[in-house]
């Protein structure tokens, strides 16, 4: 009798808890549509404030994990340490791409807002359904909705983001619940923007910063399969920390996950095995807080895993082992740019072989990151990138104030505004650019009309062909980021690979050249069927086709004809590659409204870049350094095929010879440089696989190959 009475108060229990919980969430539901016309009602101003409150910055501050780290809870830290000391088991053949190659998508959020509950306060989300209020310590029960008001700035920069992807890709939009893909796209459709190239993925989050937070993809083995890599992110964003993994999931990938806390903008890889990124990354790595967890036996309702600092040295070990690395260049981080350190700030590249970084003006020379700037600048520009040459180095402008005038100190700058023209979005043909005016609006308010489309100019010469899609993201200003920063690309299936290092000039009195020769390393899974250069002169309309030569295992050759006794000329060119199995790509991916520029000439002594700040002043960037028929010079590699050791003849010669061994992929296995007045270079290939490979020598400028096989 006992038994049954038990039994039946069990299942009244159950019933009022599900009758609870079907109550609560109509409750829920309720309350969110009031949420949803009560911010309809409200001015751009009250919305604004809003989100000033809320602290939608870019970067949470960590002191105010302090009250709720447990440092004795010795299960987090252990579970910490295994997971920071482990070795992730990672595929063969790993190739992280560089941002600006083909694209299948790119992964957006939304911004919501979110209440409590109870009281209906502003909160910050940290677990689903639970946040907490104004950084207090105690969860409590809350909801969020997107924010698709119609005096939201904030909402206007999401709508036209979500709208200029899909002109280009498919545009991902992760939302917190299944029911905002309605108010979304209902939203969408009044703008008069409906979204018709779209995909929608669930997932309860945090916040909108989704390049930080993001996959970091990249391709393995021998089907350029893609898979995630899952870096930890801030410890109060524990569902934004989980978006990696719940994405690859949905997609039916492989997602690998690391305890190196290391956020997107501050990655910036070449596709070629080398990483640019700031000092940021041992900051994020040296502090004791972990990520947030939930747990019924905390006073707060939650902890967060305490850990133990790692060493610079082993940031750097496990950046180059996840990462795949050739290169790694950490430079030290700006002061002033919001409190991330990121490189996204004033840096990126759309080519292998070259940065476009910001350029701050003389008037803010006094301040320290104009003098940080300048000082990473001259380490990027004195490094050798992929090829062995020089990098090249293009600058853009530093946005201003509205009024058209610069910032009134460094503090002034990080807190209200951090601008930057270099913190935009690539999508295959297209860059999403943020930009700081409105010509709809008057006086003040519409902003630096004048400077923006001065800078926009610029950068249409430095990024040749893009369609720039621009976005005023003044609403973002005192954040620490823009677009850059809430997108994350998700590259194409099926890639097809260029790589080559551009001749950036040719004085034809120095190398009395009537060719100009590239060498272009072409691959795709299936093997690729033709690769072909298109050029023109400068006096030309058309381009011209040459059929590159095949040299065998996916190198390729190509002899662009110089005219004879030119004083100035110009060549613009770009490349094509068509894969076997019908895939053509060109590079760039623009082509052939964009293309690459050669200068030749008897008279041509480098390449002239102008002053971005119009103060009618010209630089020469000089990279030529040997000579061209040095290079050509070097003899075959012997013995062929090779087992553990071969030698390549060198032609007599002062210099040194930069070197690199690749693989089909165009990865780098070996590397170095030649002694000077060698007569031959020998290199032990013991350690490579049974295949075909290729050895790269440089000067600079110009280049050649020899093929490598290695038997076992």
């Amino acid at each position: 009798m006992k038994k049954i009475l038990l039994t039946l108060l069990l299942v009244l229990l159950l019933c009022g808890q599900t009758a609870f919980s079907q109550t609560t969430k109509e409750v829920i539901k309720q309350k969110k549509l009031e949420l949803l016309q009560k911010r309809e009602k409200m001015t751009a101003e009250q919305i604004h404030q809003e989100y000033s409150n809320r602290h939608i910055t870019r970067k949470p501050k960590k002191e105010n994990l302090s009250k709720v780290v447990l440092s004795e809870n010795q299960k987090a830290r252990t579970n910490f340490q295994s997971k920071a000391q482990s070795t992730l088991s990672l595929p063969e053949d790993i190739i992280y791409p560089i941002e600006s190659d083909e694209v299948q998508a790119i992964l957006m959020t939304w911004s919501y807002t979110s209440k409590s509950v109870s009281g209906d306060i502003g909160a910050m989300p940290v677990f689903e359904d639970k946040g907490i209020i104004d950084y207090s310590d105690e969860l409590v029960d809350i909801y969020s909705v997107p924010d698709v008001a119609s005096n939201s700035d904030i909402a206007v920069v999401f709508a036209k983001l979500a709208d200029a992807i899909q002109k280009h890709t498919q545009v991902w939009i992760n939302i917190w619940a299944a029911d905002d893909s309605t108010t979304i796209k209902n939203y969408m459709q009044q703008r008069g923007t409906p979204l018709t190239n779209y995909r929608f993925f669930i997932n309860p989050g945090n916040a909108f910063w989704y390049r930080d937070c993001g996959p970091v993809a990249f391709y393995y083995g021998d089907n350029d399969d893609i898979a995630f890599m899952d870096f930890e992110y801030y410890g109060l964003r524990p569902l934004d920390n989980d978006i990696p993994v719940r994405i690859a999931e949905q997609l039916g990938i492989p997602v690998y996950t690391s305890a190196i806390e290391y956020e997107g903008g501050n990655i910036l890889l070449d596709g070629l095995g080398t990483l640019i990124t700031t000092s940021a990354v041992y900051e994020s790595n040296m502090d004791d807080y972990g990520l947030a967890y939930l747990d019924d036996n905390s006073p707060y309702g939650y902890y967060v895993e305490s850990k133990e600092p790692l060493t610079e040295q082993q940031v750097e070990d496990s950046l180059k082992y996840l990462l795949n690395l050739s290169k790694l260049v950490v430079l030290p981080a700006l002061q002033y740019d919001g409190g991330t350190g990121h490189i996204d700030l004033y840096c990126d590249m759309w080519e292998e072989t070259g940065f476009v970084v910001a350029q701050y003006p003389q008037a803010l020379s006094s301040w320290a990151d104009y003098q940080r700037v300048s000082t990473n600048l001259d380490s990027l520009s004195n490094m050798e990138n992929y090829f062995g040459n020089k990098y090249f180095i293009s600058r853009i402008p530093l946005p201003a104030r509205n009024d058209g005038n610069w910032y009134s100190s460094q503090a002034n700058y990080s807190m209200r505004y951090t601008r930057s023209f270099s913190n935009h979005t690539f999508v295959n043909d297209a860059i999403i650019q943020p930009v700081f005016y409105d010509t709809t609006l008057t006086g003040t308010a519409a902003g630096d009309i004048e400077g923006n489309r001065a800078a926009i100019e610029i950068m249409k010469e430095k990024y040749p062909g893009y369609t720039f899609e621009e976005i005023d993201v003044r609403s973002f200003d005192g954040s620490g980021g823009a677009l850059h920063c809430i997108t994350k690309q998700i590259p194409a299936e099926n890639p097809v690979r260029i790589y080559h290092q551009p001749l950036r000039y040719i004085n034809t009195t120095i190398e009395p050249l009537s060719f100009a020769s590239l060498n272009i390393l072409a691959q795709n899974k299936s093997g690729i069927s033709e690769v072909k250069v298109f050029y023109r002169y400068a006096s030309d309309n058309d381009f011209t086709e040459l059929s590159c030569y095949s040299m065998g295992s996916n190198m390729y050759g190509v002899d662009i004809p110089l005219q004879a006794n030119v004083t100035k000329d110009t060549i613009f060119y770009y490349i094509s590659a068509t894969s076997n199995n019908g895939k053509t790509i060109t590079k760039p991916m623009t082509a052939p409204l964009g293309y690459y520029t050669l200068p030749y000439g008897t008279e041509i002594n480098g390449v002239l870049q102008a002053d971005v700040y119009g103060n009618g002043t010209y630089n020469w960037v000089s990279l030529l350094t040997n000579s061209y028929n040095t290079l050509n010079s070097i003899g075959q590699v012997y013995p062929t095929p090779a087992t553990n050791r071969i030698t390549i003849d060198l032609p007599q010669s002062n210099q040194k010879i930069y070197y690199r061994v690749v693989n089909l992929k165009g990865q780098v296995l070996l590397e170095g440089k030649t002694e000077s007045n060698s007569s031959k270079l020998g290199l032990d290939v013991s350690s490579l696989k049974a295949g075909n490979y290729w050895i790269s020598f440089t000067d600079g400028n110009f280049s050649t190959v020899r093929k490598i096989i290695v038997a076992r």
